[in-house]
């Protein structure tokens, strides 16, 4: 009898540590056990796309083994990436939605008219350290306006029309 409780206890600790490590371990779509941001969603007519982005604390903190100086450079680092890599994801995702193809020229130019027009920046809303340290961190990025996923299409269409 003793044996089955063993047994037992094992394998629930089992299955807690596999979900513990799906949680934590996984390249999840989730930071901090939030609901899957990256992407387009509309409340009350303002449209918001969030992207997630992985970034690097810098080496110095890295070195100076600085927790604060690290969490501060890898966030600032995510910053960096996010417009970039919104961006992208916006274009992406109108391109495949209206079956077109954009070659690296009208990419560009999609890309600085969105940059310099539509998205005067991005916003936080949350990072977490990745495995524990903020040597590597994930954060949610997110730029939001009214009608802002109309602005996004109308840039992609210049671009692809050749402007």
């Amino acid at each position: 009898m003793k044996k089955k409780n063993l047994s037992y206890v094992l394998s629930i600790l089992i299955v807690l540590y596999a979900l513990f490590l799906i949680a934590f371990c996984s390249s999840a779509t989730h930071v901090a056990g939030g609901e899957e941001f990256e992407g387009w969603k509309t409340e009350n007519g303002i449209d918001t796309f969030y992207v997630r982005t992985s970034a690097r604390a810098s080496e110095n903190a890295i070195e100076k083994d600085d927790p604060e100086m690290m969490k501060t450079t890898c966030m600032e680092a995510a910053k960096l990436q996010a417009l970039d890599n919104m961006i992208r994801k916006m274009i992406g995702e109108t391109v495949e939605a209206q079956s077109g193809m954009l070659d690296g020229q009208a990419t560009n130019y999609a890309i600085t008219s969105i940059r310099d027009g539509v998205i005067k920046g991005v916003q936080n809303k949350e990072c977490a350290p990745r495995g524990g340290s903020w040597k590597n961190c994930e954060c949610i990025y997110f730029a939001s306006g009214r009608n802002l996923k109309k602005q996004v299409e109308f840039e992609v269409q210049k671009a692809l029309k050749g402007r």
